[in-house]
């Protein structure tokens, strides 16, 4: 008889946590042993009951889905993996090249149940052994740094360190999460596609913003607001747009 898999569901969406829950309601082989919303209360829970496997989201608050792995991998835990995701094109190319799985929302029935059957033939040691190259290749050596050009030079940045960027003629403004402002003569269509691939949406003509920071949108002002290190701001944009984030976030 096969071995019941313990699973964590990791999600800081409670819907998202309770469909996934009610989707495997149906599996026997499996048995839901605890539901986290945050990477800090999922680093405690898998200490304590030893999941075989994790469902785990990407983009969330503060501590991403990456930063778990980062704290799995140092903590001597090793469950397996399965990544899901609202952004097909999030990081998507670095984990196909890993052994990890994942699976897009919304998550289809069958999706999920041939990720974990392709979870059990793998094996959880596979996975294991390439849990090294894909934190190297998430936080290490992709993508590096981006150059920007400037009045006088050049600046190189780590795409994860924007927060905004902002259209000013032919130029950009650069808002970092140290706190400063940096200028480039490029314009922020050139940005926009210097950075396509990463976190970021075109809220205006404008803006650019990393949803890595968005943390609240307001329909009735159309505003979004992004919170980083120390600091937060408020940023309007078009309702048009404003419907079309949401629709991003519910894919």
């Amino acid at each position: 008889m096969e071995e019941v898999l313990k699973i964590v569901l990791v999600d800081d969406e409670p819907e998202a946590r309770e469909l996934l829950k009610y989707m495997l309601l149906g599996n026997n082989g499996v048995s839901v042993i605890g539901v986290a919303g945050n990477v800090d209360e999922a680093l405690r829970l898998v200490k304590r009951e030893r999941p075989h496997l994790v469902l785990l989201d990407i983009q969330m608050p503060e501590k991403d889905g990456f930063h778990f792995i980062e704290q799995v991998q140092i903590s001597g835990e090793n469950p397996g993996i399965i990544f899901v995701t609202a952004y097909e094109h999030y990081a998507i190319q670095a984990i196909r090249n890993s052994v990890f799985d994942y699976i897009l929302k919304p998550v289809h029935q069958e999706e999920l149940d041939s990720a974990i059957e392709r979870f059990r033939r793998i094996g959880r040691k596979v996975q294991e052994q390439d849990l090294h190259k894909l934190v190297e290749t998430l936080r290490g050596n992709s993508p590096a740094k981006i150059k920007l050009n400037t009045r006088s030079g050049y600046l190189l940045i780590d795409p994860s360190e924007v927060v905004y960027c902002q259209a000013d003629g032919n130029y950009t403004h650069i808002q970092l999460t140290r706190g400063n402002c940096e200028i480039t003569t490029q314009n922020l269509g050139a940005i926009e596609e210097i950075l396509e691939g990463s976190s970021f949406f075109r809220a205006s003509r404008s803006y650019l913003l990393n949803l890595k920071y968005l943390s609240r949108v307001d329909r009735k002002s159309c505003s979004c607001i992004l919170e980083y290190p120390g600091k937060s701001c408020s940023i309007k944009i078009p309702a048009q747009k404003i419907k079309m984030l949401e629709s991003t976030f519910s894919r």
